[in-house]
C-alpha cells in the first residue's frame, strides 16, 4: 500500500499542480500542513480497506481546479471533504462483527450507485452524503431579512420586513437522490438499510425542520413534495437521515486552523459523548429494523429539546438587530 509521501508525491505530479488549485499549496508545504496530513491519513485508511480507494478520491480532488479563486470549485471541494469525512468515521469504526467496504457499488439493474456499503454476514448498511452548497445562507444570508423561514408555513412569505425561505427543496432532492441509489439493493435484500447523510452547517434546525417541521415537513403527513398522484413522496428505500454539524468544520481544516467545540480535527464526525451531537431522524414510511451495529456506527441522538433548542423542529426563526444594526 502507499504512504503519505507517495500520496504527496503522486499529487505534486499530477494536475493539482499543473494549474490554479484552492489545495495546492497545502500539499505544497514541507513539513506537510496539518490539512495534507490529516486528509492523506484519512485516504491512506479507507485504501486499506478498499483497494483504489485513495487514487479514484484524489483523481475526483485534482479535478476541482483550473479556476483561479472560483467559488464553486470550493464548495465541490466541501463535498469532497464531506464524503470523506463520513466514509472514514465508518472504516475507522470498531465493528463487533466482521465487515467488508466497497465503494460506490452497483445494485443489478441500476446504473446508480451510493458512496459505500458496509457488509456484514447478517445485514448490508448503506451510505449516501450530500453536503450541501449554503451560500445563500452564510455570510449573513440567514440575517439578511428580518425572518427566515425553517418550513413553509402558510402566509410565510407575507411576513413585514422580508423573509428568508427554506432550504427544504435541497433536502427533497437529497431524499430523491439517495431513494434511487439505494432502491436497488432494497429490492434484492431484506436486510440492507440505507441512510443518507447531510453535512450541514452550525445551524442544524433547517435541516431537521425540513424534515420534521409542521405543516409541510418531507418526512411528516403534510409533506409538500408530491407524487403525480397527488400523494406525498415517502422515500421508501431511505430508512434515515444523519444530519452533522461539520461544514464549518471542513473550512476551517482548509485554511489549518484548530477545530471549533469538542471535534478532535476538522475530518472527526464526532460521537454521541462529544458536543456537537449528530442527529438521526428515522423514516417513518421504513418498515425496516436497523440492526444493532448500525445504530451504534452512527452516534446519533433523535434531535429532541434535551439535545438543544437547535434539535426542536420550528417553523421561522426571528432575527432582531443588534445595537450596531446587526441582526
Amino acid at each position: 500500500m502507499a504512504s503519505r509521501e507517495e500520496l504527496l508525491q503522486r499529487l505534486k505530479q499530477g494536475p493539482m499542480f499543473q494549474h490554479w488549485h484552492w489545495l495546492r499549496w497545502n500539499f505544497e508545504q514541507s513539513p506537510a500542513t496539518p490539512f495534507a496530513t490529516l486528509t492523506l491519513d484519512a485516504l491512506l485508511r479507507c485504501e486499506a480497506r478498499m483497494e483504489g480507494y485513495a487514487d479514484a478520491m484524489l483523481r475526483t480532488l485534482e479535478s476541482i481546479g483550473g479556476r483561479e479563486y472560483d467559488p464553486d470549485d470550493y464548495e465541490r471541494i466541501k463535498q469532497w471533504l464531506g464524503e470523506l469525512a463520513v466514509v472514514v468515521h465508518f472504516v475507522d469504526w470498531e465493528w463487533p462483527v466482521p465487515v467488508t467496504f466497497k465503494r460506490e457499488p452497483v445494485a443489478p439493474g441500476s446504473g446508480r450507485n451510493p458512496e459505500l456499503i458496509v457488509s456484514s454476514e447478517t445485514w448490508r448498511f448503506g451510505v449516501e452524503v450530500k453536503t450541501p452548497d449554503l451560500r445563500l445562507l452564510r455570510a449573513g444570508g440567514r440575517q439578511a431579512q428580518p425572518w427566515q423561514l425553517l418550513t413553509r408555513v402558510p402566509g410565510g412569505r407575507d411576513l413585514p420586513g422580508g423573509v428568508t425561505l427554506p432550504r427544504d427543496l435541497a433536502i427533497k432532492d437529497f431524499l430523491h437522490s439517495a431513494d434511487a441509489k439505494f432502491a436497488g439493493f432494497h429490492a434484492t435484500d431484506a436486510h440492507f438499510y440505507g441512510v443518507l447523510f447531510i453535512v450541514w452547517d452550525d445551524y442544524i434546525n433547517e435541516p431537521i425542520s425540513a424534515l420534521l417541521g409542521g405543516p409541510s415537513g418531507l418526512f411528516t403527513r403534510g409533506n409538500f413534495d408530491l407524487a403525480s398522484s397527488g400523494e406525498p413522496h415517502t422515500y421508501p428505500n431511505v430508512d434515515a437521515v444523519v444530519v452533522l454539524r461539520q461544514q464549518h468544520q471542513l473550512q476551517e481544516g482548509m485554511a489549518n486552523w484548530p477545530p471549533i467545540d469538542e471535534r478532535r480535527h476538522f475530518l472527526d464526525y464526532g460521537d454521541v459523548a462529544r458536543f456537537p451531537p449528530n442527529a438521526v431522524i428515522p423514516n417513518p414510511s421504513s418498515t425496516r429494523e436497523p440492526p444493532a451495529a448500525v445504530v451504534d456506527a452512527l452516534q446519533a441522538y433523535l434531535p429532541g429539546p434535551t439535545m438543544g433548542a437547535e434539535y426542536v423542529p420550528s417553523e421561522l426563526v426571528m432575527w432582531l438587530d443588534s445595537r450596531d444594526g446587526d441582526r
